[in-house]
């Protein structure tokens, strides 16, 4: 019989450490839930929503939704992408990108990507418009932001619309602006493990377009007007009915999941430091071992770091051994969603995107979190060395 596995002793991420850093704020807010007869959670999501606003300009508009991927398609639907559309975006993603373009009525049409930041490469985007082509849908694959500028180029060029799927980039920035800020509208994650979480699921829609928001608003909340929907418990129960504007959905941000985000939100910054710091201790580490290679960063983009991802050979092999040196990884997110299961019908199999797929079997996600220690950072270190010089 093989021994077991050994117990995880340097976890891949670490959300108890985010709590405890705002427990205190997080109890306080949790305790003024439980205590209001009317449990009213307004108030909680609108304060989050300020709050992202606040990093991205007096301009923009922020609507928090039920998840990542309920923010995309809120998106979608506002805009009225539907049956007969496509968008463009990237195979190496989670199922939930291209779900929610589908669930939409609308077909979404993969480019290849760059194999050395797993973004999207603009050299392929152009030869993949048609003119049922809508909308353009980078993704800030790990943290890192997508090239814009190239992406934004060719939009125009089309009259297409930009939506970013910034999930796993709060905190990233594309020449001095935060990653979302460019585009027609982007939306993010407030899963327990990106890069800032809830206890569960959360989103948030970010645009300039006030047209956009107020309709992600009507939809969000079983299409009721939000004058009468987004407004405090005593004033909605006191209102003399309501008003339902459309046939919406019920994918509204809880308020239990807000007021554990915004304590995390206000540490945004800090925690991102503390994220840079780590990277830069394993890109020290590691730097100049033929077998690794290291996340790479262009000059005018900052890294969110929600994963640090180096390429490796044997990577299966490798991973078992930080595995039995109870260091835990991940390989997200593989296999391409072109070559999962549910999209067989579509015939794309392998050899369709070359990039995409080489990565995916060579990708290995360490440790990543803004807890990390620098002596956990040389344990993960030498254990992936060590693995990588034994033959």
């Amino acid at each position: 019989m093989s021994e077991p596995a050994s117990p995880v002793r340097i976890p891949l991420v670490d959300v108890a450490w985010q709590h405890a850093q705002v427990r205190a704020e997080i109890d306080q807010a949790i305790d003024r839930m439980l205590t209001d007869p009317a449990c009213d959670w307004i108030g909680f999501v609108q304060a989050l929503e300020e709050q992202v606003r606040d990093l991205f300009g007096a301009e923009f508009h922020t609507v928090g939704v039920q998840s990542g991927l309920a923010a995309e398609f809120l998106i979608l639907k506002a805009l009225g992408i539907g049956p007969g559309d496509e968008v463009i975006t990237v195979p190496n993603s989670d199922l939930a990108t291209t779900a929610a373009i589908s669930h939409t009525g609308a077909t979404f049409v993969f480019v290849d990507i760059d194999p050395d930041t797993f973004n999207m490469d603009p050299d392929a985007l152009e030869a993949a418009i048609t003119p049922r082509t809508r909308a353009i849908m980078p993704i800030h694959m790990y943290g890192l932001p997508a090239e814009m500028d190239a992406i934004l180029d060719i939009a125009r060029r089309h009259n297409l619309l930009v939506i970013d799927d910034a999930t796993l980039a709060m905190g990233a920035e594309y020449r001095g602006r935060p990653a979302g800020a460019l585009s027609d509208a982007a939306f993010f994650s407030f899963a327990p493990r990106k890069v800032l979480g809830g206890t569960g699921n959360g989103g948030m829609v970010v645009t300039r377009d006030p047209e956009l928001a107020h309709r992600v608003r009507i939809l969000r909340g079983y299409g009721l007007a939000p004058e009468r929907g987004d407004v405090p418990s005593f004033a909605r129960l006191g209102a003399p009915g309501a008003e339902h504007v459309a046939e919406g959905y019920n994918l509204k941000l809880d308020g239990i999941q807000a007021a554990v985000i915004a304590p995390k939100l206000a540490r945004l910054y800090d925690w991102r430091e503390r994220r840079q710091a780590v990277a830069d201790r394993y890109a020290a580490r590691l730097a100049g071992h033929p077998a690794i290679q290291l996340p790479v960063v262009p000059d005018h983009m900052r890294h969110a770091w929600r994963n640090y991802v180096v390429k490796v050979p044997r990577r299966d092999a490798v991973r078992a051994a930080l595995t039995a040196a109870g260091i835990a990884t991940s390989v997200v997110y593989t296999p391409p969603v072109h070559l999962q299961p549910v999209y067989r019908h579509l015939g794309l199999g392998p050899g369709s995107f070359p990039q995409a797929e080489a990565v995916a079997e060579t990708l290995l996600a360490l440790p990543m979190h803004p807890g990390l220690t620098p002596e956990q950072v040389d344990t993960v270190c030498a254990a992936l060395l060590a693995a990588l010089d034994t033959p």
